[in-house]
């Protein structure tokens, strides 16, 4: 192995069994001993906390924590163009319509005389000579009536008011268009999310992030206008793609501003607003009672993040990966104002560009060597994770019970389980967190099928279970695997993870399709994918940051001439993620 920090290189032997990296056996009577072996295992995926950047203005600070809390505010509207076709394509009770001289009959009269299959059809007769006088007579015996297709509807608005299936008849023989026109918005945003990263990689994540941000405003306002169902669709589609583009990029340069421990604190805190939104959209929706006003009001916030546009910050990390060293001094010295860091005298000679900015990759080497491995089965814990995630998020309505009580619930439990796993991840790990949240995730759908007589809030309880626990993993899973890569290889393998969530997100809609099958179909199925997943992250050789006990037992095995100085120790520098 060769360890290169700049102009420093350092070769060592190969690690195998008690011997150390330069060759030298561990001693025996250490008392680290159980945990050198271990520890050496793990050295060559040593995890630089520091670099250049931390180096000069610090891992965190107030300069960063504001503009991180700022970025954050980003995932509100991207999770509302998300979740809210919840509301917006709820299904609801219909029936066929009564003519306008019975309307005064009672609905549930007029259901069950005119209607004995199901709203889709009604018994064939001239209703213009029936009055609201003999109808009950008149249709006493419909036995010998034969069925016709209704053309006209009504529609249950007690709990959930106007919908785009009330609105363009999404019902009977095209309850099929449901599950395509959910389609649009998560094929759009499996596009999103994996283009953004190779376009924000070009172009920078600040242009990215406002641009992606400025056609998800434009489109969500459009949204509330469409006149048709194909256009509703299109427009699905490219707020898709903004709306993921703009999550995961906001995403990215949050993590990028800070570095050590603070990247996995405020990579997992960034998606809070997820569970927030979700909460607040069922307040809108309750509210409103319109599908076009529910699009309206939760779209028109979005432009007030616009006003950003000038101020939003460059990842200075990206800036240093692209050799863009007069932007890069200028965000330095920003932070070192804001924070109050005194900068050393021709610090500029430290911000030296990566010797291989030019270096091309390419997709294949995620399926080349050892990365082979870890592709295939992150490829399979996305999924899994996107399976769990999204089935059960986007069809809280298909639970029973009151959606809006249902959504607030979901929005709560996920907020404090993304809470609490921060603490749990410092002290445990993160790989150990995602395999008991799988875990339990998968575990939580399995038992439903195992509830007595259909008890619906035992039903509700193991999924708010699930609900609860495959939210942490998904407000972890991106900073997991980011770690799983080495720095060249970064981006394309969150992107290959997004390419098989985009999978995931297609099925879905579908998934739940299995329900008239067997009513618990799709819920077995995505709790053996929440099993799948936990056993394919056992399987992986994790690279995540070590707990500080760790940490401590790898720094004890290591020789002192391989531990790699600082930025100020050391005249080159070797950079870390971009």
């Amino acid at each position: 192995m060769v360890v290169n920090s700049g102009n420093l290189q350092v070769s060592s032997g190969k690690t195998a069994g008690g011997l150390t990296l330069d060759g030298s056996k561990c001693d025996n009577n250490d008392k680290n001993t159980q945990n050198c072996a271990i520890a050496l295992d793990d050295a060559e995926e040593e995890d630089n906390n520091s670099d250049v950047i931390s180096d000069l203005t610090g891992h965190i600070g107030k300069w960063q924590l504001i503009w991180a809390i700022v970025l954050s505010l980003f995932q509100f509207p991207s999770t509302f163009h998300l979740f809210s076709f919840v509301f917006e394509g709820a299904h609801k009770d219909f029936w066929c319509a009564a003519p306008d001289h019975l309307k005064s009959i009672p609905t549930a009269v007029w259901r069950n005389l005119t209607q004995p299959k199901n709203g889709c059809s009604i018994i064939d007769i001239n209703f213009n000579n029936i009055l609201e006088e003999n109808f009950t007579t008149a249709l006493s015996d419909t036995s010998n009536f034969t069925l016709t297709k209704c053309i006209n509807f009504e529609y249950d608005m007690d709990l959930i008011g106007k919908t785009v299936i009330s609105e363009w008849q999404l019902i009977c023989d095209r309850d099929g268009m449901v599950s395509i026109v959910e389609m649009c918005f998560l094929a759009g945003a499996a596009v999103g999310s994996v283009c953004s990263g190779w376009i924000s990689d070009q172009f920078g994540r600040r242009i990215t992030l406002m641009s992606f941000a400025t056609v998800q405003c434009c489109v969500g306002i459009l949204l509330a206008f469409a006149s048709s169902l194909s256009t509703f669709m299109v427009l699905r589609f490219i707020s898709g793609v903004s709306s993921m583009a703009v999550l995961v990029v906001s995403f990215v340069l949050v993590v990028e501003l800070v570095s050590g421990k603070y990247r996995t604190i405020l990579g997992i805190l960034n998606l809070l607003p997820l569970s927030i939104t979700y909460m607040i959209i069922s307040g809108i929706a309750y509210v409103a009672r319109d599908w076009r006003t529910i699009q309206l009001i939760g779209s028109i916030p979005c432009f007030l993040l616009l006003v950003l546009w000038l101020n939003v910050p460059e990842s200075p990390r990206w800036l240093l990966a692209r050799g863009r060293t007069e932007e890069l001094k200028e965000i330095i010295n920003r932070i070192a104002a804001r924070n109050k860091i005194t900068l050393p005298d021709n610090y500029e000679k430290l911000l030296i560009s990566p010797s291989d900015t030019d270096t091309t990759v390419s997709i294949l080497d995620l399926f080349r060597g050892k990365l082979l491995r870890t592709t295939l089965l992150m490829t399979v814990i996305w999924f899994s994770l996107v399976l769990l995630y999204f089935g059960i998020t986007l069809h809280m309505n298909n639970l029973g019970g009151n959606i809006y009580i249902n959504t607030i619930l979901a929005g709560a439990v996920e907020g404090i389980a993304i809470i609490c796993s921060i603490l749990v991840v410092l002290k445990l790990g993160i790989r150990i967190n995602l395999v008991i949240y799988m875990l339990v995730a998968g575990l939580a759908c399995l038992m439903v099928n195992f509830v007595p007589d259909g008890n619906l809030w035992m039903i509700i309880t193991l999924v708010m279970i699930g609900k609860c626990t495959i939210g942490a993993t998904n407000a972890i899973i991106q900073t997991f695997t980011a770690y799983q890569y080495p720095t060249m290889l970064r981006n394309l393998g969150v992107g290959a993870g997004n390419f098989a969530a985009g999978v995931a997100l297609i099925v879905v809609p579908y998934l739940w399709l299995m329900d008239r099958i067997q009513v618990f179909l799709p819920m077995t199925i995505m709790g053996g994918f929440g099993i799948i997943g936990a056993i394919a992250l056992m399987l992986l050789h994790d690279k995540s940051p070590k707990t500080k006990k760790q940490q401590r037992v790898k720094k004890e095995c290591l020789p002192e001439h391989l531990r790699v100085p600082t930025a100020f120790e050391n005249s080159a520098y070797k950079h870390t993620e971009s």
